[in-house]
């Protein structure tokens, strides 16, 4: 995608960071989305754990944090038990992988794998589209 400013080419450097930053602000929209829509209709009614999952993830991954099992478990809104159990089936399916902290063997860290954050790079392109 050929990106300006002003009517002018910007360089491929730029023009990714602008992506990135474009990527980040679709995600946080979808975000505050999931929590206007829960907050109307209640959790029950629009219930999308994995998806909510899926977007602390793909927004603490633009940002260079680390996310650990249990504060992704409480994004989900989910009882623990099931939210530890969906975030086991994702990896066991390679949407995340998980690994142990190197400082504290009791925390488990959550990523999402190449192939997920390509393809969330992909839907946020595409919303970008229809965005201001």
């Amino acid at each position: 995608m050929d990106m300006t400013r002003n009517g002018e080419p910007i360089g491929p450097q730029e023009s990714e960071k602008a992506r990135r930053q474009d990527r980040a602000r679709i995600c946080r929209a979808l975000m505050e989305e999931r929590r206007l829509v829960q907050a109307a209709f209640g959790q029950k009614l629009c219930a999308n754990f994995n998806w909510d999952m899926l977007l602390e993830l793909y927004e603490a991954q633009s940002e260079g944090r680390d996310v650990y099992q249990s504060a992704l478990c409480l994004s989900a809104g989910i009882p623990d038990s099931s939210a530890h159990r969906w975030a086991a089936k994702l990896a066991a399916r390679g949407v995340f992988a998980r690994r142990h902290d190197d400082m504290d063997k009791r925390r488990i860290i959550v990523t999402m794998t190449d192939d997920t954050r390509h393809a969330l790079d992909r839907i946020m392109d595409g919303l970008a589209r229809w965005a201001p």
